[in-house]
Formats: C-alpha cells, sequence, structure tokens
C-alpha cells in the first residue's frame, strides 16, 4: 500500500513538474524551435512601416526586425526567419499579449501606463510628438489651433486624446486607426491638423513641401522601443541586449546604416 502511495506521489510530483516547466517556457526557446519570428508592425506609418510603390513592406521598423532575425538566426536568407503582421495600433497590446506576435516594432512610445500592460526593451529610436499642418495654413501656433472650427486628427489611443485635450481643448478632435489615415484626412481638409511621431512627421513634410510643423511641441522628448508580453524575463533580456548591441555595441554599424538610409543622418551612440 506505502509503495502504491509512493508511487502516486511521485507520479503526481512529475507530472505538476512538467506542466510547470512547460508554462516557463521562455519565448525565447519557442521562437528558436520554431525557427522564424513573428512580428507585428504597421504598414501605415512611413518611414517606419509602410507599402512601397512596388508593393512591398519597408521602414525602419522593418529593416530592424530584419537585423534582429539574422542576429538570430544567422545571415544565411534572413527573410526566412521573420513573418510580419501588419496590425493596427489598437492591437498592439492585444495581440502582444494573446501571443499573436512574438514582439512588436511600430512607432511605439514608451509611457507610463503603458509598462503596466507590456514589457520594453531599451529605446530603439528617440522620438516626439508634433503638429502637422498645412504650409498655407493660418494656423501658426496652439493657440491658434485652440478654436472650434478646426479639427484635429489623432489616432485610437488615449495619450492623443489626452494632449489634444490639454493643449487645444476646444477644437474638435477626430480619432483613426493608422497614421496614414490622419495624413489622408489632413490633405484633403477633412482635418485642419495631426498629431505625428516627430521621425514621421519630418518624413512627410519632407515628402510633402505643403505641410509644415507646428514650432510648439506636445510632450519631451520620448523613446520609441520594441514591446512584448510581460513576465517573460528571458526572451526581454535577449531583445534587449540585442536593442544595446544595435545602439552602442557590436550591432551599431548595422543599426546605422538602417538609421542614415530612412532618416539622412547618422545616430549618436547611446550609453548602455
Amino acid at each position: 500500500m506505502m509503495k502504491k502511495l509512493l508511487g502516486a506521489t511521485a507520479a503526481t510530483f512529475l507530472l505538476l513538474a512538467g506542466i510547470a516547466h512547460a508554462q516557463e517556457q521562455s519565448q525565447f526557446d519557442k521562437v528558436m524551435q520554431r525557427g522564424k519570428i513573428v512580428v507585428g508592425v504597421t504598414s501605415e506609418a512611413p518611414p517606419f512601416g509602410f507599402i512601397d510603390q512596388k508593393g512591398e513592406l519597408v521602414g525602419f521598423d522593418i529593416d530592424i526586425a530584419k537585423l534582429i532575425a539574422k542576429s538570430l538566426f544567422g545571415k544565411d536568407k534572413p527573410s526566412e526567419h521573420i513573418q510580419f503582421l501588419k496590425e493596427g495600433f489598437a492591437a498592439r497590446w492585444p495581440n502582444a499579449e494573446s501571443g499573436a506576435i512574438d514582439f512588436g516594432i511600430q512607432v511605439t512610445t514608451i509611457l507610463p501606463d503603458r509598462v503596466t500592460r507590456v514589457a520594453f526593451t531599451r529605446p530603439v529610436i528617440r522620438s516626439g510628438m508634433v503638429v502637422v499642418v498645412k504650409k498655407d495654413s493660418a494656423i501658426k501656433s496652439f493657440n491658434d489651433l485652440n478654436n472650434s472650427k478646426y479639427t484635429t486628427a489623432a489616432l485610437t489611443n488615449p495619450q492623443q486624446a489626452a494632449r489634444a485635450k490639454e493643449f487645444f481643448p476646444n477644437a474638435k478632435l477626430q480619432v483613426f486607426d493608422s497614421i496614414a489615415s490622419q495624413f489622408a484626412a489632413l490633405r484633403s481638409n477633412r482635418a485642419d491638423a495631426a498629431q505625428l511621431d516627430t521621425p514621421v512627421a519630418l518624413w512627410y513634410v519632407k515628402q510633402n513641401p505643403d505641410m509644415r510643423i507646428l514650432p510648439d511641441t506636445l510632450m519631451p522628448p520620448t523613446n520609441n522601443a520594441i514591446f512584448l508580453k510581460m513576465g517573460d524575463f528571458k526572451w526581454w533580456l535577449v531583445l534587449n541586449t540585442l536593442v544595446g548591441e544595435m545602439t552602442s555595441g557590436s550591432l551599431y554599424p548595422e543599426y546605422a546604416a538602417i538609421y542614415e538610409k530612412w532618416f539622412g543622418i547618422k545616430p549618436p551612440q547611446q550609453q548602455n
């Protein structure tokens, strides 16, 4: 009887240990076993992620994700080791939390309320938030924009709505799920101004000389980073280390070439 009891106890222990091991398996181990990373990106926010004239998905975020794939799986055909999931900005957190993506790199700013929902690596690029208007617009400042006759275009996130309420509360607010839609609204006069990340705004103004950036800023300089499901330290450590090597280490030359390709200047080496 005692032997049967001990045998049952041992079997239960092994079963529970096996379940615990399965539950503790890092996404890093799953990725390496799969031989591919699934990355959440935008396809509507040049120069970070967009569809070019050839119909191909390109951009700064796309190239950074490819550099991560090459770092994980080697230089031989890195495109075979990566799958991009094009997603709207509202889908970022649910897709990270559900495991639909291994990580996301999507013009995503590190903000205090976001760190309670997903994990962030160190910054991939410095950013900020500005307002773009047409060059011939009568709007010269936030004071001008703070008028009920004007409409501002914002993304579907509470931060942009909060900034609009803080800086130009009297203006109407129109919400969109993509940066491309914001800019299209501005071009078609459905909106008089649009909130954009600083690098995105610089790109759009460079491509569209009839646009300009207001001199006021909506917030201090910020950081864009890779985001992933919270609670997986091993996977976070791998990604965070790779980002560190890009911005200030062995991968800096390749990172700098990507940065210069999309922004026209070399990035400063960040301090670890």
